[in-house]
């Protein structure tokens, strides 16, 4: 989904945007500084899936309320099989909207009380939902999944939550990262949804 830049830091209070039809060509491959990546990498909030030490490092900036987010969320469990030297990295990444900023802060919330080992379950369940995704049903399918509603409404509301989100919000905003998903694929970046097999595409390009 297309976003606004001026919404990016605005208190996390975010304005939404409207889905655009789904693309029939990957997005174009632009060069990214290694710099942002690896200060990508370095968020505590991410979530490393896959090779613990791939030959590829993709990353993927995501919304709880993109359509292609959803049709990636899909893909990842065929991607995570197909490719088993890969890295794979989720940044959550809300802005599409104040239902956006709650899920997303349920979501962590559930990252930093269950680890990340626990989270793809959440992650995958959280996109299978019909409909806005917004704090309430995220922190219903985490409670779902064995979270404590009490400790993980603590967790959500803290300021660590917050602030993990503002660093999200600003290195996606000094990569150009103007649409979610967003992809950084090796030493590239890819603004915009691919499918799985554009995907494999990229990482075979990065493969060199």
């Amino acid at each position: 989904m297309i976003l606004s830049r001026r919404t990016l830091l605005a208190g996390l209070a975010l304005s939404g945007a409207s889905a655009p039809a789904f693309a029939q060509t990957a997005p174009e491959p632009q060069k990214a500084p290694i710099e942002l990546i690896e200060d990508t990498l370095d968020l505590p909030s991410v979530v490393r899936l896959g090779h613990a030490h791939g030959d590829v490092i993709m990353i993927e900036y995501f919304d709880y309320n993109c359509p292609w987010c959803k049709r990636s969320a899909q893909d990842l469990p065929n991607l995570l099989k197909a490719e088993p030297d890969l890295s794979y990295v989720l940044v959550n990444f809300a802005v599409l909207g104040l239902a956006s900023v709650t899920a997303h802060k349920a979501a962590l919330a559930y990252l930093q009380l269950y680890g990340p080992e626990r989270y793809l379950p959440l992650h995958l369940a959280l996109f299978r939902l019909h409909g806005a995704v917004d704090g309430t049903r995220a922190l219903a399918e985490a409670e779902r999944l064995g979270g404590d509603r009490k400790r993980l409404t603590e967790a959500a509301d803290s300021e660590r939550t917050i602030q993990w989100m503002k660093d999200a919000l600003k290195l996606g905003n000094s990569l150009g990262l103007v649409a979610t998903p967003s992809f950084l694929v090796g030493a590239e970046s890819y603004v915009g949804g691919m499918t799985l097999a554009q995907k494999r595409e990229a990482i075979a390009r990065a493969r060199g």
